[in-house]
């Protein structure tokens, strides 16, 4: 025993001050260590993030009210919350909150600490506030609405009609992970809730608690011991920023990592022979598309947004470059959610003779010239392969690499080429990014709408959308999502959809009960590692 905590003592150590790519020693049986993709991630405070790396680390400081397991993302179970029920009329959520949970502060988790939580997040209106913020909780009203009835007893007033299960599942998001009030508010400065402080530290009741946090480079989680839940087995774990594909498969083969995220496919092909090696492809809630930008005189005329369903040759990258990132899809409504169609490969077939006679319709016998952009590097061999097959299609696409999301959130773009994720398990978390855009004008900056990116608005799907949200019946509901689909499916829409997300981690097999979310909420507590 004395000999493991040594090792471990000694890798922290080492984890801390080796260079960024450098070889570490074996990581102990009582640690696990993730290689993975920190960039651009600033704090680790839960209502300023949404996105899927930094997602998985506040999951394991912070517990939800509620959670989702992966094998049954529509089964809500407990986590500080006991039980809930619903008004009669839908109006009221009443959640009672487990009374054995502390902070790592020591301080009880109370429902007080579960109000405020999401009062901070909707007053913040940061990005964490995105899902939340859909059900019509404001900065004005949300401490009237969110309210603890007593120490166990949590009241959710809804200020619209909305489906429950909706409401519920954004409760199970990292964004909306229970903050110790007390200990964050000890630390506030300027009225920012405790921001600042959060950031670097941890104020949470989760299984882990933060111990070390660099920015673009480290961050280092230590195991409660006083975790209502029970001991983890990983007395630590330290997510190491390697962002280099081949780097990173290296020290997965020496055994210095455990788990890879954001491997390149050649990499994770040379993995996938290693019987050391297990590789989980988590089925994601969102889609590779085309986005082909409506302020654009030449791209707003249908027929040329016809003419780019038919030029990409996605089949002949669904077996290599998509093997382990995606796969054949072509609705706005994700495989296996209500409303999805049993037919949706055969929308956008490749067809350069076709797109090219569109092209010649739409006024362009001898082709079009666009600038092409990828999202980002994760999406570039993706791009690379759209420029190729579009020239024989009759577009001549200037490719220009780099990190376009921001030029993508602004409109600054010609055609885009990213893929887009969701953290709710229903349909109506990806219409809303696909199908909704209540507001056209510029200055009115939806960035979170990706139709509103795309400067497109149709009146009928914000319809369908709003009433997808609103409607209780899982009947009624289904047609509403299969509905959105086909009208989508019949506008020739500025979001081409071809492949649905997948995310592969891959995983030392010694290592068990890891396992990748498709919420991006993968928890440590279970994981445990066995002999070599």
């Amino acid at each position: 025993m004395m000999k493991h905590l040594m090792a471990a003592t000694f890798l922290v150590a080492a984890a801390l001050t080796v260079p960024q790519g450098a070889a570490l020693a074996a990581s102990p049986p009582n640690m696990l260590v993730i290689g993975t993709n920190l960039t651009g991630i600033r704090t680790l405070d839960p209502a300023d993030n949404n996105a899927r790396t930094v997602s998985e680390l506040i999951s394991n400081i912070y517990d939800n009210l509620v959670q989702l397991p992966q094998n049954d993302l529509q089964k809500l179970q407990p986590m500080l919350a006991t039980k809930w029920s619903a008004s009669a009329d839908g109006k009221l959520i009443t959640i009672t909150l487990r009374s054995d949970a502390t902070f790592q502060s020591g301080n009880p988790v109370t429902a007080e600490d579960a109000a405020w939580s999401i009062q901070r997040v909707i007053k913040r209106g940061q990005v964490g506030s995105t899902d939340i913020a859909l059900w019509g909780f404001t900065a004005d009203n949300v401490e009237k609405l969110v309210r603890a009835k007593d120490a166990q007893t949590l009241e959710i007033e809804l200020p619209i009609q909305v489906s429950i299960d909706l409401v519920l599942y954004s409760l199970a998001s990292s964004s909306l992970g229970i903050v110790d009030k007390k200990t964050a508010m000890s630390h506030e400065a300027n009225g920012d809730f405790g921001a600042a402080w959060l950031a670097a530290n941890s104020a949470g009741s989760g299984p882990f608690t933060l111990s070390q946090w660099r920015p673009n480079d480290i961050a280092v989680f230590e195991a409660n011991k006083k975790y209502w839940g029970g001991v983890p087995a990983m007395a630590r774990v330290i997510t190491r920023h390697i962002p280099e594909s081949g780097n990173l498969r290296l020290q997965l083969q020496a055994g210095d990592v455990d788990v890879g995220q954001y491997l390149a496919s050649g990499d994770l092909d040379a993995l996938a022979n290693d019987k050391k090696m297990v590789i989980d492809n988590v089925p994601g809630l969102g889609f590779y598309y085309i986005a082909l930008n409506q302020k654009d005189p030449d791209l707003q005329k249908p027929l040329v947004r016809e003419a780019f369903q038919h030029a990409f040759d996605w089949k002949a990258i669904s077996g290599n470059i998509m093997r382990y990132t995606g796969f054949p899809w072509q609705s706005v409504v994700p495989k296996g959610m209500i409303g999805a169609p049993a037919d949706n490969t055969s929308r956008y077939d490749y067809d350069p003779a076709k797109a090219k006679a569109l092209l010649a319709q739409a006024g362009y016998p001898n082709g079009l010239k666009k600038v092409l952009n990828p999202s980002g590097a994760a999406t570039l061999p993706f791009t690379e392969a759209l420029q190729a097959s579009a020239r024989a299609a009759g577009f001549d696409l200037n490719l220009v690499p780099g990190e376009y999301t921001p030029a993508f959130r602004e409109r600054k773009y010609e055609i885009l080429l990213g893929n887009s994720g969701a953290r709710l398990p229903d349909p109506f978390a990806v219409a809303t990014q696909y199908a909704y855009n209540p507001d056209n004008r510029d200055e009115a900056r939806l960035g979170s709408y990706y139709l509103w990116r795309t400067a497109m608005q149709v009146p009928e799907l914000n319809t369908l959308v709003d009433q997808s949200m609103k409607e209780r019946d899982t009947t009624k509901r289904t047609e509403i999502f299969k509905k959105i689909d086909e009208i989508y499916k019949g506008m020739n829409p500025p979001l081409i959809v071809f492949f649905q997300r997948t995310d592969p981690y891959v995983i030392r097999a010694n290592v068990k009960g890891y396992q990748g979310h498709t919420t991006w909420s993968t928890r440590w507590h279970d994981v445990t590692k066995t002999k070599e």
